[in-house]
């Protein structure tokens, strides 16, 4: 059964985007400004990294295009689940946090797989902590989202937010029915909105980056990483 389990998971990380794939696509800067989900978002945030709060504060900072896709998975959320709500747990990463949590994974891998170096070190990071200068985070063009219900709490979808499983793949077939249909339904509003999902991480969906660059085909990508800071020293 272990055999049986394995092998559909590799079968599953085989149709997730490469840090290769991601690498051969072109960046050209758009300039668009970051904004705050707290002044523009009409569904719920909760910041999930105490990280951040150095640099965004009590806040989850995105480009300003985001926000609009943002109402738009909101609304159709709403006429599937009225009672339900979107909560974004993750926005910006500011770019020495990705560094930082890519350098920590890296030590980890080394430490079991001594012998990895090259491409095939870094594909075996990038499975669960993106390449820096690929991530999504980092641009302000992903967000990190999950549906709750009325009184704030996480439908059930398999696995944590941010879990370090191989069930956080969207299209496990070892979740309950129930969490599988959940995940459907997030999947399906934030494509509806115009965003890319990641199927390595039920939860994560972004907009003008590399993977959504390589989602929908589209020549470049118009977000490239940022040091961006809205909070005082």
């Amino acid at each position: 059964m272990s055999e049986d389990r394995d092998s559909y998971y590799r079968a599953l990380e085989q149709q997730v985007l490469t840090y290769k794939e991601l690498s051969t696509i072109t960046v050209e800067e758009n300039g668009s400004p970051m904004v705050s989900l707290a002044k523009t978002f009409s569904g719920r945030i909760f910041v999930s990294d105490e990280r951040m709060k150095a640099f965004t504060g009590e806040d989850i900072y995105v480009r300003a295009e985001l926000v609009p896709m943002l109402e738009k998975a909101r609304e159709t959320l709403k006429t599937i689940w009225p009672d339900c709500d979107l909560q974004v747990v993750y926005g910006y990463r500011h770019l020495d946090i990705q560094i930082a949590k890519f350098e920590a994974h890296k030590a980890r891998v080394l430490e079991r797989f001594p012998s990895l170096s090259g491409d095939e070190l870094y594909e075996t990071i990038h499975r669960f902590s993106a390449v820096p200068e690929v991530a999504g985070h980092p641009t302000g063009g992903a967000v990190d989202i999950c549906i709750v219900d009325k009184d704030g709490e996480r439908v059930d979808t398999g696995t944590a937010v941010v879990e370090y499983s191989d069930d956080t793949y969207v299209f496990s077939p070892f979740i309950s029915r129930t969490a599988w249909r959940n995940r459907q339904i997030l999947r399906a509003c934030m494509i509806r909105a115009g965003f890319a999902p990641f199927d390595g991480e039920w939860w994560h969906f972004s907009y003008g980056d590399r993977e959504w660059a390589f989602y929908y085909s589209q020549p470049k990508a118009f977000f490239t990483q940022l040091r961006f800071k809205s909070v005082d020293d």
